[in-house]
């Protein structure tokens, strides 16, 4: 069995997601900037697992990551994986590709994008622009999960590409009766991109119709004392939970119970959060993007969410909530379920 190295952050539910597909078709190995995640060790082997612990930081500068060129090498060196795969372009990304750069051990680097790091992070300057172009440059594959991160894979490097979404492991056993019709939740990281803020100014309109509404926000961030000062200006922290970080189980809980589902990010490729709220047959209200859009028809089965957007809107859907349940969960079993993406990827990589 051929030897499949995972450099990203081992805590995060994306890299569990890829490890436990991964681990069906190959040797795993892990290494983790910070910390790994309890279901990871119980897929993975201990002594398959290193870890740099780093602290990272959501708002950038992690100068820290250059320190982890040597010891990356020096454990592929010692674990001589067939493949190397990075999570995150523009920083482990850019880590992985140095190391190969410098490694005396030739193995295939694939690079997988996770939206901001080809969306955002390289128009900030640059320095960012050609960290993106070299990490992309070196590698073998990318994978982008929608076509937009594509487009611009192509126009910095023209790095063979293959697109999938992250999408979810199998269709979620639920029933529509489970649903609570004043439930909403969302969890974005609170950071300036995700825009929680027009989520508590949306909101507090709804709360003004609909005083049984409830809104649950997980996550963490930087902007996480601003926002709760926000709802008390608004009148409404009664009525919004900040619940921090939640594992998957307690998401899953979550997307079950919710009618209604926020992702307003200011930029964002087609997001994994998405797909589970829609699989979990949640009304989404997302902002005015164009992968949300190829998901998402505005007052049909959610809402675009422009300057415009008015919370009365909802009523109408919540009159045929029961269809949306049932379309949006029929459009991610056709097109966004893990395991076949990973079947279909590890064809591809054999062709390498």
């Amino acid at each position: 069995m051929k030897r499949y190295l995972i450099f990203g952050n081992g805590e995060s539910p994306h890299i569990l997601k890829w490890t436990r597909e991964l681990v069906k078709h190959f040797e795993v190995y892990l290494v983790s900037s910070q910390d790994v995640a309890k279901e990871i060790r119980e897929l993975v082997p201990a002594d398959h697992i290193f870890t740099f612990n780093l602290k990272v930081s959501e708002s950038g500068g992690n100068i820290k990551f250059i320190k982890t060129i040597a010891p990356l090498k020096r454990i592929i060196n010692k674990v001589q994986p067939d493949f190397v795969n990075a999570h995150y372009i523009t920083s482990h990304g850019f880590v992985t590709a140095m190391a190969k750069k410098f490694s005396r051990h030739n193995f295939k680097l694939i690079q997988s994008a996770w939206g901001t790091d080809i969306l955002v992070t390289p128009r900030k300057n640059l320095i960012y622009k050609m960290v993106t172009r070299f990490s992309l440059k070196q590698a073998d594959l990318a994978t982008a999960d929608s076509p937009r991160v594509e487009e611009i894979i192509q126009s910095l490097s023209g790095t063979q590409t293959m697109v999938f979404p992250f999408g979810m492991d199998s269709l979620p056993d639920i029933q529509w009766s489970e649903k609570d019709p004043d439930f909403f939740f969302s969890n974005r990281t609170l950071n300036t991109n995700s825009n929680i803020d027009r989520v508590l100014h949306f909101f507090a309109k709804v709360y003004d119709q609909n005083k049984n509404a409830l809104l649950v926000i997980a996550n963490d961030g930087p902007n996480k004392e601003i926002l709760v000062k926000l709802t008390h200006e608004l009148g409404i922290e009664n009525v919004v939970e900040f619940a921090g970080f939640i594992n998957a189980d307690q998401q899953d809980e979550y997307y079950r119970k919710a009618q209604f589902y926020f992702s307003v990010l200011s930029s964002d490729a087609l997001s994994v959060s998405l797909l589970e709220a829609m699989a979990y047959g949640c009304i989404p209200i997302v902002s005015d993007l164009p992968d949300n859009k190829d998901w998402v028809k505005d007052h049909v089965s959610g809402i675009i969410m422009s300057s415009g957007a008015r919370p009365d809107i909802l009523s109408g859907l919540q009159e045929k909530a029961e269809e949306i349940f049932g379309q949006n969960r029929k459009s991610v079993e056709e097109k966004a379920i893990f395991p076949k993406s990973i079947e279909d990827y590890y064809q591809k990589l054999q062709n390498i």
